[in-house]
């Protein structure tokens, strides 16, 4: 199977090299990298033109969410992940995701570990497969950075694309999606780093706010029967 790696960059070329340089450590060689650049103005091109095997373009577009959907079209990987020009594959990941897929041949999604660093902390974090947990968004037991969970081609297709104007939520949005409809499997392996430096996106935004906004949005749409326990939980959550 083939693994596409799919990178929506702007102004990253502080992280890039080391994104760039995880997937090139993996054990595995059947894989393409797809960079999808919003036209940067610091030394991203200069050191994606360093790597003669990547696959990108470098022009304005409307954000991260249009940046990935178009690595999505650009790709041809049996396997897609979506690795943050900030973040990083620990050794391996590949070796065990393919793995997993083989002895799973029902699986649509594998998840696995992740670690979540920052300048304060560097934390083990497990992820559940279970949508009422997904739902659970203030208990972190969604997988927190898509370094964690590879997935098969039609689960993005059946799903759609990322909304463009979503620059925050757009991930809980798809992995809500895809946790109702598809078959995920968990294992116990670290795939990723989950990097957070008090300067990326994640950490100058309301996250939660964004993160709730996207669930009720979610459940109104296409569970509404989870409304009275998502916010029962909530309540109990947050007390």
């Amino acid at each position: 199977m083939q693994i596409s790696v799919l990178t929506p960059s702007f102004n990253s070329g502080k992280y890039l090299k080391r994104a760039i340089d995880s997937v090139l450590i993996q054990n595995y060689k059947n894989f393409e990298h797809i960079i999808i650049d919003g036209d940067s103005k610091d030394n991203t091109l200069s050191i994606i033109k360093e790597y003669s095997h990547l696959k990108f373009i470098s022009e304005k577009d409307y954000g991260q969410s249009d940046a990935m959907n178009k690595a999505f079209k650009m790709s041809s990987g049996d396997i897609i992940v979506y690795l943050n020009a900030d973040d990083e594959f620990l050794p391996n990941a590949f070796d065990n995701i393919i793995l997993a897929f083989q002895n799973n041949r029902y699986a649509d999604m594998v998840v696995g570990n992740l670690i979540f660093k920052s300048p304060t902390e560097n934390l083990l974090r497990k992820p559940s497969v279970k949508y009422k947990d997904a739902l659970q968004y203030w208990l972190n037991l969604f997988p927190n950075n898509p370094v964690s969970y590879f997935y098969k081609r039609k689960v993005q297709k059946q799903i759609g694309e990322f909304h463009i104007h979503d620059h925050y939520s757009m991930d809980i949005w798809f992995l809500l999606k895809a946790y109702q409809k598809f078959n995920i499997v968990k294992i116990d392996a670290t795939l990723g780093i989950f990097h957070s430096d008090g300067k990326n996106k994640t950490t100058t935004v309301n996250l939660g706010q964004n993160l709730h906004n996207a669930t009720k949005q979610h459940l109104l749409k296409y569970n509404p029967l989870y409304i009275p326990f998502f916010y029962l939980k909530l309540i109990l959550g947050r007390l």
